[in-house]
């Protein structure tokens, strides 16, 4: 904000106590949010004699965190999946650059194993 105000041809001071104001507001609203959560909270969980009820305190997850629970489980499976696909591509290409080579050079592997084996052990002594 205080970035655009300057490009925008404010004054560098106003758009200092601009920002300020903006992280400010924040701030507040933040302070607030958890204040109210924390009231209603005590409001549902505690009675008037200053007793923690027990039964008004749920044990199973809510909807919505059984929903993202279930999103994170198939986005990180998802992501789990990926280095294998990769690795398998990865191996298919490398087989058909070799079977290519293979085929441009004119020499199969048959070829390759039977010359190198002669190499190592001539048959006449």
């Amino acid at each position: 904000m205080m970035t655009g105000a300057i490009l925008g041809g404010a004054d560098v001071q106003q758009a200092a106590r601009l920002q300020m104001i903006i992280m400010f507001m924040i701030s507040a609203s933040s302070a607030l949010a958890c204040i109210a959560a924390t009231l209603f909270t005590l409001y549902e969980c505690i009675d008037s004699d200053h007793r923690i009820r027990g039964d008004r305190i749920f044990m199973s997850s809510h909807t919505l965190r059984r929903v993202s629970d279930v999103t994170v489980r198939a986005m990180i499976s998802t992501l789990w999946a990926i280095p294998r696909f990769m690795r398998r591509a990865w191996i298919l290409v490398a087989k058909q650059m070799l079977h290519e080579e293979e085929i441009v050079g004119g020499v199969n592997s048959h070829d390759r194993r039977v010359d190198s084996q002669s190499e190592r052990s001539p048959l006449l002594p």
